[in-house]
């Protein structure tokens, strides 16, 4: 049995368990209290086997084992994207197969062009007291962040259910002008960095205390997901530092599906399941169609709205995530999605592809920047924000630069040490 669990075969299980989770989900708890959001139940034999033929067909792009930043990138797609995609589609034959098949395709392009062999990534020389330089140049941005939120004004608040209620005024107070761009790399990028060489070095005082500033953040952000960044990075020291086996992953997904399931049947308790199985799966997904819905007959933007708004003309009049949002009936909605979401709005089927062989060669170059120079799970751990973000919740190039993925593989690039 314990050599079951550490196979392969253990490995696929569970991620044929989660989809299954999932489903489950969907069908009792999901689709009964959100109805009115459009969660739906429309079953066909029909639809529901070529939803897992999908989903299985994705398991091409996965290993059991994390060598390089890419194998984690892939299996957070998989399960984060492609397993609640193919879930709607398996489920509500009212939804088209093309987001999940555009999806599992373009995943499939992000992984032919990361085995693309570039010698230039591995001749990068180690930059001598790199990572030195990086760990103070991170620690000042840190402190200063403490510093410009204290004098800021912004309201502190701990509760998880009233983020929505201080972010916008906490953001006019401290996000505005370049705050936009570096509080959002302070305590996405910098402050992870800092916690990560933390843990490689044993220093658990100096962890403590940066995760009691990451609260801190949290609670003068209004970000939910700041507060959960420090489990994320010791969860990924405490386990890779010891195994490189990524079934820890999908064993954990499983787990919290399940929970927010007792949560409801046992105790009638929603708060699980809309954090977690809603928020976390369902809602991205969701989006994903509805994405797919509206560029499919209205303007494409063509990246009219960042790097290329010297040359074209925007199309609408709120930004992408807005127009959403109005089209879901809530003009005040910002309905963020991920990479996949926004290529097809920039340039359709064309956006995804030019997308895949960005994303592809961002990780071949993390990959390549990253080998035999650190340990795997430290590499995971400096660049698991940005890639969570990417593939959930946020434009590529709106990642690379507004979300401070450039800012990491920069630090990633310093902090190269040749004896790992």
């Amino acid at each position: 049995m314990l050599s079951f669990c550490k196979s392969g075969l253990f490995f696929y299980f569970t991620l044929i368990l989660f989809r299954l989770l999932l489903d489950v989900s969907y069908i009792v708890v999901i689709s009964e209290v959100y109805s009115y959001k459009g969660y739906l139940v429309n079953f066909t034999i029909s639809n529901y086997f070529l939803s897992w033929l999908l989903y299985v067909s994705s398991f091409y792009l996965l290993k059991h084992k994390l060598k390089e930043v890419s194998d984690y990138f892939f299996l957070m797609g998989v399960l984060s994207s492609i397993a609640p995609l193919s879930c709607f589609y398996g489920l509500d034959s009212e939804r088209p197969i093309f987001p999940v098949l555009l999806s599992v395709l373009t995943f499939c392009l992000i992984l032919l062009v990361t085995r693309v062999h570039v010698p230039f990534f591995k001749g990068l020389k180690v930059v001598r007291y790199g990572r030195g330089m990086a760990l103070v140049f991170s620690l000042i941005c840190v402190l200063y962040l403490v510093f410009w939120y204290s004098v800021s004004g912004v309201q502190l608040n701990l509760d998880f259910l009233r983020v929505y209620e201080f972010r916008r005024d906490n953001e006019e107070l401290a996000a505005h002008g370049i705050y936009a761009y570096t509080n959002n790399w302070t305590y996405k990028v910098f402050s992870i960095f800092l916690m990560a060489f933390a843990l490689h070095y044993k220093k658990f005082l100096a962890f403590t205390l940066l995760f009691i500033v990451q609260v801190y953040f949290f609670a003068a952000s209004a970000h939910k997901s700041v507060f959960f960044f420090p489990f994320l990075i010791f969860g990924v020291w405490y386990y890779f530092k010891r195994t490189d086996r990524l079934v820890v992953i999908p064993v954990s997904f499983c787990l919290l599906i399940l929970a927010t399931l007792v949560s409801f049947i046992l105790f009638e308790d929603l708060k699980l399941t809309s954090l977690f199985s809603r928020r976390v799966f369902f809602v991205p997904a969701d989006l994903t169609y509805i994405y797919f819905d509206f560029f499919s007959v209205n303007p494409n933007v063509y990246w009219s709205n960042s790097i290329l708004s010297n040359f074209l003309t925007y199309p609408y009049d709120l930004p992408v995530p807005y127009i959403v949002g109005r089209y879901l009936g809530d003009e005040t909605m910002s309905a963020n999605n991920g990479f996949i979401s926004m290529g097809f709005a920039h340039f359709g089927i064309a956006g995804l592809f030019l997308y895949g062989l960005i994303v592809g060669g961002v990780l071949r170059f993390v990959n390549d920047l990253s080998y035999n120079s650190m340990p795997v799970w430290l590499a995971v751990g400096l660049s698991i924000v940005p890639l969570r973000t990417l593939i959930v919740g946020s434009d590529l190039f709106t990642v690379l630069l507004t979300h401070g993925f450039i800012v990491a593989i920069f630090l990633i690039y310093l902090s190269r040490n040749k004896y790992g």
